[in-house]
């Protein structure tokens, strides 16, 4: 019998990023789950699903009941750590969201 690794990613949620999750709307919830699978089984999310924000941060696009982002970061592979979580209101993503990502990712890079 042959044997193979499937090369998943680790989804890892910080813990405050866990807590903002948790006040979406259950289909918001839902549909979040549904992306962190994409992500965990082929380690990137396409156009539509996702998008790079900066140089090392990306996020998570949810157009479900309002417009949700959840902003990760890739660690050490196979590692992927969820940063935060936020109803999008403006067109760009807001620097406060972004500066609170890369803060967070601090901890976790040292």
């Amino acid at each position: 019998m042959q044997q193979f690794e499937i090369n998943r990613k680790i989804i890892l949620i910080d813990r405050k990023a866990e807590k903002e999750i948790n006040k979406f709307p259950q289909k918001v919830q839902v549909e979040l789950r549904a992306c962190l699978s994409v992500l965990e089984k082929i380690g990137y999310l396409k156009k539509q699903m996702g998008k790079k924000i900066g140089f090392d941060l990306f996020e998570i696009r949810i157009a479900c009941q309002g417009q949700f982002r959840s902003i990760y970061a890739y660690l050490a592979h196979p590692k992927i750590i969820i940063l935060s979580a936020f109803q999008k209101k403006t067109n760009k993503t807001p620097i406060k969201e972004i500066n609170k990502a890369r803060q967070r990712l601090k901890k976790y890079l040292n």
